[in-house]
């Protein structure tokens, strides 16, 4: 019988293990720029910290591809990033920053660790989901003591069990609805602080792509962002809640290049896998109609721009293609 760590790698295994590659290889650029810019002395080791997980597992995943034969990615490096660029982002973005980044890492970690079946591929992902753990709980501190930490909205607690009795609880696109629940809140708290944070990276990203192409697909995805903003943040005043603050004054004025154009547009690409996820888990757990179709809207428009993204790539030579399945009638016909 094979062993757990004989065992051929599975495509979960391969795939997972491969975009985990392409993420923290751009985050060793994004984190060492960050970190030769920092000034803050609370913000620094964090952002070391953050910085030697991402080379621990381009590290780990390296060796377990070399071991499989497997080619290792080209991923991105320092050809992809100018250390004597002038800082882009303030000190008080990065901790934002590091906390969706810990948050998208546990996700991602999770769903590795789930699927897998060899034991050193295991080990490896409770490992990530065991350092992206203490990343955040190291980067919560920190915003928490600097009083900096975005909280949801309060609501009441309650006081006895209920049952919905009414289809209204469901509520309509048209008309009165019932208050947001605990759940519904949660997300839209979740999706507004995410896509706040995307809008900070694309203002900075706009400001410094050398590329038009690039430029104006930053500047369109800035303007989404506010869009959702706007619309998610509409459905907590309408329970006379407060939304999530922004942060556009947390990018600096430097429009030198900081990153490649490539490296910018991976980026995006990430941040837009991480509003589908969180807007898919959203549209699961609303029940209002009203809530569900607002999500069902953004979720096309921001998979459209994704496919106009993946566009441009695939137009410079950008677009790393990931692993994939054999393309057996293509290997019958060249014998």
């Amino acid at each position: 019988m094979n062993q757990p760590e004989n065992l051929r790698l599975t495509s979960t295994e391969i795939g997972v293990l491969w975009l985990d590659y392409m993420s923290d290889s751009m985050a060793i650029c994004m984190l060492q720029q960050m970190l030769e810019k920092a000034i803050d002395k609370d913000v620094k080791p964090i952002l070391q910290f953050s910085l030697n997980l991402s080379k621990q597992h381009v590290q780990a995943i390296s060796q377990i591809f070399k071991n499989e034969g497997m080619a290792i990615p080209m991923g991105y490096s320092d050809g992809d990033v100018d250390m004597k660029a002038p800082a882009l982002f303030s000190d008080t973005f990065k901790l934002r920053y590091l906390k969706h980044l810990a948050g998208a890492g546990m996700m991602a970690y999770a769903l590795g660790q789930n699927q897998a079946v060899r034991s050193d591929v295991r080990k490896y992902f409770w490992h990530c989901i065991e350092s992206s753990r203490e990343l955040d709980e190291k980067v919560t501190q920190v915003l928490l003591s600097k009083g900096l930490y975005i909280r949801a909205p309060y609501i009441p607690v309650p006081r006895q069990v209920k049952f919905a009795e009414s289809p209204s609880f469901m509520g309509s696109v048209l008309g009165k609805n019932r208050p947001l629940n605990a759940m519904e809140l949660t997300h839209l708290s979740v999706n507004i602080s995410t896509n706040a944070m995307g809008r900070v990276v694309l203002i900075g990203f706009a400001q410094t792509a050398k590329s038009k192409d690039v430029r104006d697909y930053c500047v369109r995805g800035k303007d989404i962002t506010k869009k959702h903003i706007e619309v998610l943040s509409l459905l907590l005043r309408e329970d006379d809640l407060s939304a999530p603050e922004t942060w556009d004054s947390e990018v600096t004025d430097s429009t030198i290049a900081t990153f490649s154009d490539k490296l910018m547009m991976q980026h995006i690409t990430l941040l837009i896998a991480l509003s589908m996820a969180h807007y898919g888990a959203a549209l699961g757990a609303s029940s209002r109609v009203d809530v569900t179709a607002d999500y069902v809207r953004l979720m096309a428009e921001i998979a459209q721009f994704g496919e106009d993204g993946a566009q441009i790539m695939i137009k410079h030579g950008w677009l790393e293609q990931p692993p994939q399945a054999a393309d057996r009638k293509e290997l019958a016909l060249s014998r």
